[in-house]
């Protein structure tokens, strides 16, 4: 089968060698990576379509993208399912608790898979599946363990620790009523795309979006610096989606969220705001 994968970066990239390994053939539209290939000719042959790209690059980008073509996409930002509503059941994902290095590795991980194709096209005997048909679900459980995850780092939390562990519980509630809040299921951030993912980028110090929570207990003006486009750093999706949250006017946001209202004022550097009573 030929696929294009929107994205040649570490993660894009790991899913292409699996694709490749399993008899695919894979094509990549990155114009930094490859300025020779143009996205009419990339898509013009593909029979699959995976988007790969930072979640603020992908609205633009699937106005291009052919909607009779079945779009997967494996971008962990903030993406509402009206940017992919024009995909219809030619839609899924494919997310979860796993690192590029993880899967180059071949080391044995669950991912969450939201449609048949996306196990179909990357069944391994070291990569297993959970499934689910929950899209908003599995999209914002990819977002939000990012920003959980700057906080993670600004605290200096430790994996396999009490203040951890009561982290990630705390964490989980909340991202359970943030599902609920926008239709998702609850029982979907119990999946590699939540638990899962969350701990594994909860606990890693290589994580861009942990790296940049302690980047922001030494500069709490990191984050407006960043928004303001006075700093660059590489791409934080956690920073992107607490920007876009609140751009959103159809995201929901929960009352009872502290640690994520406590994530925000820091990012931001600002007072937390209570609601009224």
């Amino acid at each position: 089968m030929k696929i294009a994968i929107f994205g040649a970066g570490v993660f894009g990239t790991a899913l292409g060698d699996i694709l490749i390994s399993n008899g695919h053939q894979v094509d990549y539209y990155d114009p930094e990576k490859y300025p020779d290939k143009n996205l009419t000719s990339v898509t013009a042959g593909s029979e699959v379509n995976i988007l790969a790209v930072p979640s603020s690059a992908a609205p633009k980008l699937m106005l291009f993208l052919p909607h009779d073509k079945p779009l997967i996409c494996a971008s962990k930002g903030f993406l509402t399912l009206a940017s992919f509503k024009q995909f219809g059941k030619n839609f899924s994902i494919i997310t979860g608790g796993a690192f590029a290095a993880d899967l180059n590795n071949k080391k044995r991980v669950t991912l969450t898979a939201t449609s048949d194709l996306v196990e179909q096209l990357f069944k391994t005997d070291w990569l297993s599946f959970d499934r689910t048909e929950d899209n908003i679900g599995a999209m914002l459980c990819g977002s939000f363990k990012n920003v959980y995850a700057i906080g993670a780092g600004y605290w200096g939390l430790k994996y396999a620790t009490p203040d951890f562990d009561d982290f990630i519980n705390s964490v989980l509630n909340e991202m359970r009523l943030i599902l609920m809040n926008n239709g998702g299921k609850p029982e979907t951030a119990s999946l590699s795309c939540g638990l899962n993912d969350l701990v594994v980028t909860c606990a890693s110090p290589t994580s861009r979006n942990y790296d940049f929570g302690v980047k922001l207990k030494k500069d709490p003006e990191l984050g407006k610096k960043i928004l303001a486009g006075a700093v660059k750093l590489p791409t934080t999706e956690g920073l992107a989606t607490v920007e876009q949250i609140a751009k959103t006017p159809s995201f929901v946001k929960p009352v009872n969220t502290p640690i994520l209202d406590r994530i925000i004022s820091l990012v931001k550097n600002i007072p937390i705001v209570k609601p009224e009573e």
